[in-house]
């Protein structure tokens, strides 16, 4: 299931957010949400989840 975990370190003054169970657009979708509320982050990567696509399961025809 599709999640946004925030961590807020409150010594440094500073929140991570991590965007899990998303992939491709509608990861992007969801961050650019999370721009518009929280502003530009500082950083921004791509995990690996982002760019895995899932399996297509193909099928042929038989004659």
């Amino acid at each position: 299931m599709p999640e946004i975990e925030f961590k807020i370190d409150t010594e440094r003054g500073t929140c991570e957010t991590e965007i899990k169970g998303y992939q491709g657009t509608a990861c992007e979708k969801a961050a650019r949400q999370l721009k518009e509320i929280l502003g530009d982050p500082a950083a921004e990567t791509k995990k690996q989840e982002y760019f895995v696509t899932p399996s297509v399961k193909r099928t042929s025809k038989r004659r």
